[in-house]
């Protein structure tokens, strides 16, 4: 009974936004200024060189996996440990012939202090704590693991995305695509997620869309606009899907790019993955050319911090 009370704020909250939900373009501001994505070729190095040329795109990272491992300074591998069924390990992120590689395969003989020796491994590269930022042109050019069982995606996350009540504008997670389509390759999905993953506030807002190309057997460039006002998610410089969903985030986050194992179950937008059959003699890879990211001097005035939004009372109440 006492737990009952305690989240009769959640249910009330979660009602008024189910009924805020339903408001037609709710979510959708109109845009002052229509950005094109930056041009490589034509854009500055620096914030300083963009503001002495009067404004503009410039280059925050450019990464193009030349060394020989992760450049510290801006990666680290995805949270050691398990995942789901499967385990994120170091130990399947490699940088060879000029590209990141994130491998996945069960494994007999792993050599880890933190995963066991036997289970299905993969990993990811992410900027956490080390290169976060809140809007900008986010691109990588990337082949998907060709595999059963399993998925890759470039995502943005804060962790501010559990907080409650404001939207998405503290923090959304931000899927600009999710390859969970080995027995549909033309198609992809791209999602919005905000207000806590397990909470009666939980929203997001997702599209799959079929791109009309066989997405597993190439490269391709994958980019993310992300405005104050809007996200527009982009396929090889053509723009696939638009939304403003939950608000937009307003602040700083970290790239994500990851790898999922799933034996059993759905992957996500209901599909079904099939079985993982990738070994350590025949690993799945997903294979990660380049990264670039960003920033364009107009966006920098609208940067906030999750303590600028105010929770409401009854989202405080109902996070205690």
């Amino acid at each position: 009974m006492i737990d009952f009370f305690q989240r009769l704020p959640v249910v009330f909250m979660a009602l008024i936004q189910s009924a805020f939900w339903f408001i037609p373009g709710v979510w959708d501001a109109k845009e002052a200024v229509a950005y094109a994505v930056p041009d490589y070729a034509n854009v500055a190095q620096s914030q300083a060189d963009a503001q002495a040329a009067g404004g503009g795109w410039y280059v925050v990272l450019d990464d193009d996996f030349s060394g020989s491992s992760l450049n510290s300074d801006v990666w680290v591998t995805s949270p050691h440990g398990k995942r789901n069924t499967e385990y994120w390990c170091t130990n399947l992120v490699s940088v060879q012939g000029g590209e990141a590689v994130v491998s996945a395969a069960y494994l007999e003989d792993n050599v880890c202090t933190v995963c066991p020796q036997v289970g299905d491994f993969t990993s990811g590269i992410e900027t956490r704590g080390k290169l976060e930022q809140a809007f900008g042109y986010f691109e990588a050019r990337v082949k998907f693991p060709n595999s059963a069982g399993m998925w890759s995606a470039m995502w943005l996350q804060a962790n501010s995305v559990g907080r409650l009540g404001n939207g998405g504008k503290d923090g959304s997670e931000i899927d600009v695509f999710e390859s969970a389509f080995y027995f549909n390759p033309q198609n992809i999905g791209a999602c919005i997620h905000w207000d806590a993953y397990e909470d009666l506030w939980y929203r997001n807002v997702g599209t799959v869309s079929n791109t009309g190309i066989n997405l597993y057997d190439d490269y391709h460039v994958w980019g993310l606009l992300w405005t104050p006002t809007s996200y527009t998610v982009f396929l090889d410089g053509k723009a696939l899907w638009k939304t403003g969903a939950g608000g937009v985030s307003q602040v700083p986050e970290f790239l994500r790019l990851t790898c999922e194992v799933r034996r059993t179950g759905s992957a996500p937008y209901g599909q079904k993955l099939g079985a993982f059959t990738a070994t350590k003699d025949s690993p799945a890879e997903f294979n990660i050319d380049y990264v670039r990211i960003y920033q364009h001097t107009d966006f920098l005035s609208s940067i906030k911090a999750p303590g600028d939004f105010k929770q409401p009372l009854l989202a405080s109440i109902a996070q205690k």
